[in-house]
């Protein structure tokens, strides 16, 4: 029988997958050698595991760092939310959250009149507030996560790439590596933004393709599943099903899985085809993210051959990009059961 004991291991397994440890080794490269006011871009479809990533990348920067004991703060953490009550993205809501972040003291008081007289500052004194902060602070990394959701601030595309602008100049007036973090969606701003031209290192971390290389490493992630729960042939009679509702993405196949056993618990029985497919995401949630993920794969399809040729004025395709092949379809090629790799576990 299923139990929550075993949902809670599946919870707690970390899988150190390929492509998440090479976007992992490329960007902390990069962390290494980068100058201050320059740019990483990491970039990926919506539940790859970018936000483990930069947690991964923030332990090892921080390293033995007390707060309590220097005051200082080498790495910054900050999420870029649509918190305005119309449900768009607020430049003056982003920068107080960030003074929050980095422990200002002006957002340390709990006194809610102390807060109210600092709603009516304007939005310039915060910016230089924040400015103070990064240097004293001792901020050398400011990791902006869900940067997707700067496209909500209004007037149009303008409007987002004046945010990114503004990040940029935040980044080199302070003096810090600026990490901006989210899904594809921001391929969009980041590649018309005047002030990220030329001026930032793509890394995407991206989902498991049709090539058989990438079936094998999605078998291997499905069988490390497969060692903590003991349903190793039961996946790998499914992993057609599973690629096809998971679009190659690990974590949606994490949470997929999640969802199916502790459904199972509840119903105490085993884990079968038909409750995998009752707790799957919806096919129009499925054929979003599909779109998104054909979109942003496009793009950096096209930046990619952009760079690479000598004219880089050469517009972009005009056809919309429809993919050409069906998964586990058309002379696809079968993984053999138990077929792994090793050294994966964490």
């Amino acid at each position: 029988m299923i139990n929550l004991e075993l949902i809670q291991k599946l919870s707690a397994l970390k899988i150190q997958h390929r492509n998440w440890l090479e976007a992992l080794n490329k960007v902390y490269v990069l962390l290494l050698t980068i100058s201050p006011g320059e740019i990483i871009c990491i970039t990926g479809p919506s539940r790859a595991g970018k936000t483990r990533l930069i947690d991964e990348l923030i332990a090892l920067i921080v390293g033995d760092n007390d707060y309590s004991k220097t005051g200082l703060l080498p790495v910054v953490k900050t999420e870029a939310v649509n918190c305005s009550t119309n449900g768009s993205f607020s430049t003056k809501s982003f920068t107080k959250r960030l003074l929050r972040d980095i422990k200002h003291p002006m957002h340390g008081d709990e006194d809610f009149s102390s807060i109210a007289k600092q709603d009516r500052l304007s939005e310039d004194v915060y910016r230089q507030a924040l400015e103070i902060a990064l240097k004293a602070r001792g901020v050398k990394y400011l990791f902006i996560d869900e940067a997707q959701h700067a496209r909500y601030v209004g007037k149009g595309s303008q409007g987002a790439y004046a945010v990114m602008d503004s990040w940029k100049c935040l980044a080199q007036v302070s003096g810090v590596v600026l990490i901006i973090v989210g899904a594809y969606p921001i391929l969009d701003i980041l590649r018309n933004s005047p002030h990220m031209i030329g001026r930032k290192y793509q890394v995407n971390l991206g989902r498991y393709q049709l090539s058989r290389e990438d079936l094998i490493e999605f078998t291997a992630i499905l069988n490390q599943y497969g060692d903590v729960s003991g349903h190793s042939k039961f996946l790998l009679e499914n992993i057609e099903l599973l690629y096809k509702g998971s679009l190659g993405c690990i974590g949606l196949v994490r949470a997929w899985l999640l969802k199916a056993f502790a459904l199972a618990s509840i119903r105490h029985t085993q884990l079968t085809t038909e409750i995998l497919l009752e707790s799957q995401q919806t096919l129009d949630d499925l054929s979003s993210m599909a779109e998104e993920i054909q979109h942003g794969e496009l793009l950096l399809e096209t930046m990619n051959n952009e760079v690479a040729k000598e004219d880089v004025s050469v517009s972009p395709p005009s056809k919309k990009f429809k993919s050409t092949s069906k998964p586990f379809q058309r002379k696809a090629e079968r993984i053999e059961d138990g077929v792994r790799l090793k050294g994966k576990k964490k």
